[in-house]
């Protein structure tokens, strides 16, 4: 597996016409010892299931990430480009894409990776994608628009044993709601913006470790739908820490905590505060990895609750690339319009209910029996509360994509299957089956239980092959298939892409690619019509 190293940019800052992607903070800081390649996958569905890394055999000491994946986000399927992964004998710093297709797709990005000094690093990216053009919906045309844009900048100066971390973004996202044109469909406006400070410890001969964080988010929407108020703001003052002790035989025993306070411009929501504690304890050797903790969160304000759940976790390597895994793991995941943006901003509800998996639990095996091969069997069942379920369909002023909340859990089978040949040949098959059930009802009193499912999946397959078919030129086919648990949304997701890059120069690359090959017409999990055929063109430098 190859090590990719360098520092995440976080953050976006708005070019006037666009919009934020999801937010990055919690993932913000890796060593640079590999080149600068920062790329794009396509993407047009929700995963259920968190991705599981190719099995490695920890002989050392590693630091295993723990931090909660969020339950559903926002995945922006415009055309992406295909990037070459150069090879590691020249480590660039910098990076700038560019690329244009029809129906207006545009990608744009650029990063550099500033070493000012041996103490000092700074990382700068931004970003422009989006589209204009005419998308299919209920036997016609709807004319939609939508840009996001960021920028944002991350610093870290290390003293002599605690690095002291700076960074921010801002980014914008501007578009027409779906269907007629009116006040709310041609002028939406949503903004997206954080800020931070934080400190770890670099000294791994402290006996205590730490890494602690303030910042704040905030997200503003200029035209919101209900109540016809002339704007809806939102500001997050968080904290977040993580505190350790790390023993000779590589066991560790810590606490994490997060502290999210809310409030907003309107009377209604209220404002709230969420503080959650999770104490822990790890281990590793060559064998065995396990992890046992509890999360204990607690939301104040309007319909105050303590939620408990555990957060247990263990890995077992035999025969050196066979893992054995098995979880049980939990936590809040969603709580604010500044998350609700990131799954779609078609969004028009305008109250919040913190989202809270009170299990989610797998088993399984993942394994490379051979050089090159890799696969993944396993099986769960996940909980949530109050879990963000989308209805699409129409209603005044415009269709919409109407957050609806309940009770969720899904019984889930997932089977993976990879292959690498050296640079000349790549292919994966994939496919997950979930069952779902949601209980309640909705806050209008009817019941909910089919609009609720009509975005969960309910079958996903997908297949890639990957090939270099000449020096430098590498071609890309795809196909995904996700049917829904009914068919309120319409017909199931049915794409079949493909694409080529060219390296002109060994730093310069050309790249070409066709999505939706099929022609077909459905909706997007993020409740947004997706474009037919559609394709993109462009270029990419390293520097």
């Amino acid at each position: 597996m190859k090590k990719f190293a360098f520092i995440i940019g976080m953050g976006w800052m708005s070019l006037s016409v666009a919009n934020a992607q999801q937010d990055t903070t919690l993932v913000r800081t890796v060593v640079v010892e590999n080149q600068y390649n920062p790329t794009v996958m396509d993407a047009s569905k929700i995963n259920v299931l968190p991705k599981v890394e190719e099995p490695t055999v920890p002989k050392a000491h590693i630091d295993y990430a723990s931090s909660i994946r969020p339950v559903s986000a926002w995945i922006y399927q415009a055309m992406q480009p295909i990037v070459k992964e150069w090879n590691a004998d020249a480590a660039y710093r910098g990076y700038l894409r560019g690329g244009y297709g029809n129906n207006g797709n545009v990608d744009a990005a650029l990063g550099y990776l500033w070493d000012i000094s041996k103490k000092d690093r700074l990382n700068v990216v931004a970003s422009l994608n989006g589209w204009n053009g005419e998308l299919p919906l209920n036997d016609a045309d709807w004319t939609s628009r939508f840009y996001r844009s960021r920028i944002g900048l991350d610093y870290k100066h290390s003293f002599k044993k605690i690095d002291f971390l700076l960074g921010g973004n801002y980014g914008s996202q501007v578009f027409n709601y779906i269907g007629e044109s009116d006040k709310f469909s041609n002028k939406q406006h949503q903004t997206l913006a954080n800020a931070y400070l934080g400190f770890a410890s670099n000294d791994k001969d402290m006996s205590v470790q730490f890494e602690a964080e303030v910042g704040m988010k905030t997200f503003g929407e200029k035209y919101p739908v209900m109540y016809n108020d002339e704007k809806n703001e939102e500001t997050n003052l968080y904290l977040k820490g993580d505190v350790w002790k790390q023993t000779s035989n590589d066991t560790r025993f810590g606490l994490k905590v997060n502290v999210d306070n809310y409030s907003y411009a309107s009377d209604y929501p209220e404002g709230w505060t969420a503080i959650e504690g999770n104490p822990y304890i790890s281990t590793l050797n060559d064998d065995w990895k396990v992890r046992v903790g509890a999360h204990v969160d607690w939301k104040g304000g309007e319909d105050s609750k303590v939620y408990v759940s555990p957060d247990v976790s263990v890995e077992y390597t035999f025969s050196d690339s066979y893992v054995l895994f098995a979880k049980a793991e939990g936590g809040r995941q969603t709580s604010s319009f500044y998350e609700l943006a990131h799954m779609t901003p078609f969004f028009y509800e305008s109250y919040i209910k913190p989202t809270y998996m009170t299990l989610d639990a797998a088993l399984g095996l993942k394994a490379s029996p051979m050089n090159g091969w890799w696969f993944l069997l396993s099986g769960g069942y996940q909980i949530r509360e109050n879990d963000v379920c989308w209805e699409f369909g129409q209603g005044y002023p415009f269709w919409h994509a109407r957050n609806i909340y309940g009770k969720t859990d899904v019984f889930y089978g997932a089977a993976e299957l990879k292959y690498d040949y050296k640079d000349l040949l790549d292919f994966s098959l994939k496919g997950t089956y979930c069952h779902w059930n949601y209980e309640t009802t909705d806050w209008a009193g009817g019941d909910v239980s089919e609009s609720a499912l009509s975005l969960k999946p309910e079958l996903e397959l997908g297949a890639e092959v990957g090939a270099k078919v000449m020096p430098g030129l590498r071609v890309h086919v795809g196909y995904e298939y996700v049917k829904r648990c009914n068919d309120e949304a319409g017909d199931p997701v049915n794409n079949l892409h493909m694409g080529a890059d060219y390296a002109i120069l060994k730093n310069l690359n050309v790249f070409a690619k066709f999505n939706n090959l099929l022609n077909q017409e459905y909706i997007r999990p993020d409740a947004c019509p997706t474009q037919k055929l559609n394709f993109m063109a462009g270029l990419s430098l390293q520097f």
